[in-house]
């Protein structure tokens, strides 16, 4: 395997038609403090590699079962796991159940924590510029994606949403947010990357789950 990309949280290697994700135990925050919507590295955590990895099969072995197409193959160790090659489509498409973390700060004043939004988000993968917030506008003229690719998106985003709504309902439990990137794989928009505590956050009786509270809602 040939190692294509070194990111902050997961290596990637090329594996014939397949990639290879090698999950890291690197936390990400802002301002020194942890932040599953932050972008800077502030540390590690023993295990949490392995965690994220078997959050992220059980969520699209969920997602499949659901109708949802994602790019998840198989589990190849506690840290590896193999995925279909697909060409990514470089933005996050977030979707805010309650109002929280960065929605809170850019609104501040204007909204409640936990107020209901239902809302769906995108911003531009680029660390360079802190994925900003990008109008489906800019993103059909900067020709990322087309309209009806981003209408796409929209749509599967808010099926995701009501399948983790039901799962977690079932467990006493209320999604807040959740974060979740495409590809392009045979004509077709797929799920890619990662649906785990690093990109989702859920709550028990108004206080967020950690990652490790999670991992025990899916054994």
């Amino acid at each position: 395997m040939r190692l294509i990309y070194s990111g902050k949280t997961k290596d990637v290697y090329e594996d014939g038609p397949y990639l290879v994700f090698h999950f890291k135990d690197t936390v990400l925050g802002r301002e020194g403090r942890e932040d599953s919507g932050g972008n800077e590295v502030i540390g590690e955590s023993a295990g949490k590699g392995s965690i994220v990895l078997e959050q992220t099969e059980f969520f699209f072995k969920l997602l499949e079962r659901n109708g949802v197409k994602t790019h998840f193959v198989e589990r190849i160790d506690e840290r590896r796991a193999r995925f279909l090659r697909a060409e990514r489509i470089p933005l996050e498409v977030i979707y805010r159940e309650l109002a929280y973390g960065s929605f809170l700060r850019r609104y501040k004043g204007w909204v409640e924590p936990f107020q209901r939004l239902g809302i769906v988000e995108f911003t531009l993968k680029d660390d360079s510029l802190d994925d900003p917030l990008i109008a489906e506008e800019a993103i059909t003229a900067l020709g990322i994606a087309s309209k009806n690719e981003v209408e796409e998106m929209k749509e599967t985003t808010r099926k995701v949403a009501r399948v983790l709504r039901d799962f977690l309902s079932l467990k006493g439990l209320q999604l807040v947010d959740f974060k979740l990137e495409f590809g392009r794989l045979d004509g077709s928009l797929i799920v890619i990357d990662e649906l785990s505590g690093d990109t989702m956050r859920v709550a028990k009786n108004g206080r967020i789950l950690t990652r490790e509270e999670l991992s025990g809602v899916i054994r």
